[in-house]
Protein backbone atom coordinates (compact mmCIF):
# COMPACT_ATOMS: atom_id res chain seq x y z
CA UNK A 1 0.00 0.00 0.00
CA UNK A 2 0.94 3.91 -0.57
CA UNK A 3 -0.49 7.10 0.52
CA UNK A 4 0.46 9.91 -1.04
CA UNK A 5 -0.13 13.60 1.13
CA UNK A 6 0.18 16.40 -0.62
CA UNK A 7 0.97 19.48 1.38
CA UNK A 8 0.30 22.74 -0.45
CA UNK A 9 2.81 25.91 0.63
CA UNK A 10 3.62 29.19 -0.52
CA UNK A 11 6.80 27.84 -1.41
CA UNK A 12 5.36 24.90 -3.65
CA UNK A 13 4.07 21.31 -2.76
CA UNK A 14 5.16 18.34 -1.07
CA UNK A 15 4.20 14.90 -1.72
CA UNK A 16 4.80 12.98 0.96
CA UNK A 17 4.44 8.99 0.58
CA UNK A 18 4.37 6.32 2.87
CA UNK A 19 4.10 2.72 2.41
CA UNK A 20 5.59 0.70 -0.61
CA UNK A 21 6.43 2.52 -3.91
CA UNK A 22 5.76 -0.19 -6.24
CA UNK A 23 4.43 -1.50 -9.59
CA UNK A 24 0.77 -1.39 -8.91
CA UNK A 25 0.79 2.36 -7.35
CA UNK A 26 3.19 4.19 -9.39
CA UNK A 27 0.60 5.11 -11.50
CA UNK A 28 -1.08 6.63 -8.63
CA UNK A 29 1.92 8.42 -8.12
CA UNK A 30 2.20 9.66 -12.01
CA UNK A 31 -1.75 10.63 -11.44
CA UNK A 32 -1.23 12.54 -8.54
CA UNK A 33 1.81 14.21 -9.95
CA UNK A 34 0.23 15.30 -13.19
CA UNK A 35 -3.29 16.94 -11.40
CA UNK A 36 -0.85 19.30 -9.48
CA UNK A 37 -1.21 23.22 -10.74
CA UNK A 38 1.02 23.79 -13.38
CA UNK A 39 2.66 20.03 -13.89
CA UNK A 40 4.67 19.28 -15.66
CA UNK A 41 4.01 22.17 -18.13
CA UNK A 42 4.92 24.92 -15.58
CA UNK A 43 6.66 22.81 -12.94
CA UNK A 44 6.49 24.69 -9.59
CA UNK A 45 8.82 23.54 -6.60
CA UNK A 46 7.98 20.27 -5.92
CA UNK A 47 9.67 17.64 -3.46
CA UNK A 48 8.91 14.05 -3.20
CA UNK A 49 9.49 13.30 0.64
CA UNK A 50 10.09 9.33 0.79
CA UNK A 51 10.97 9.34 4.52
CA UNK A 52 8.21 6.91 5.21
CA UNK A 53 8.40 4.64 2.18
CA UNK A 54 9.69 0.77 2.96
CA UNK A 55 10.60 0.06 -0.49
CA UNK A 56 11.33 1.18 -3.74
CA UNK A 57 11.06 -1.57 -6.41
CA UNK A 58 12.22 -1.00 -10.02
CA UNK A 59 9.51 0.83 -11.80
CA UNK A 60 8.81 2.84 -8.40
CA UNK A 61 12.91 4.00 -9.20
CA UNK A 62 12.29 4.32 -12.51
CA UNK A 63 9.49 7.00 -11.74
CA UNK A 64 11.69 8.61 -9.05
CA UNK A 65 14.07 9.02 -11.99
CA UNK A 66 11.74 10.75 -14.24
CA UNK A 67 10.71 13.29 -11.34
CA UNK A 68 13.98 14.14 -10.64
CA UNK A 69 14.74 14.58 -14.05
CA UNK A 70 11.45 16.85 -13.72
CA UNK A 71 13.02 19.09 -11.61
CA UNK A 72 11.32 17.52 -8.39
CA UNK A 73 13.40 17.14 -5.20
CA UNK A 74 13.81 14.05 -3.48
CA UNK A 75 14.09 13.59 0.20
CA UNK A 76 14.39 11.31 2.33
CA UNK A 77 16.92 9.45 4.68
CA UNK A 78 17.99 6.55 6.14
CA UNK A 79 20.03 3.66 4.72
CA UNK A 80 17.97 2.20 1.98
CA UNK A 81 16.09 5.64 1.03
CA UNK A 82 19.54 7.42 0.99
CA UNK A 83 20.42 4.94 -1.32
CA UNK A 84 17.75 4.49 -3.56
CA UNK A 85 17.59 9.06 -3.30
CA UNK A 86 21.40 8.75 -4.94
CA UNK A 87 20.79 5.68 -7.55
CA UNK A 88 17.98 7.91 -9.19
CA UNK A 89 19.52 11.31 -9.09
CA UNK A 90 22.78 9.49 -10.72
CA UNK A 91 20.50 7.68 -13.11
CA UNK A 92 18.80 11.73 -14.02
CA UNK A 93 21.77 13.52 -14.43
CA UNK A 94 23.14 11.40 -17.61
Amino acid sequence: MLRIHIENEYEGVTLRLEGKLIEPWVAELIRVWMDLPGCPREPRAVTIDLEAVSFVDAQGRSMLSALHRQGCELKGSGPFISAVIEEVSDDSDC
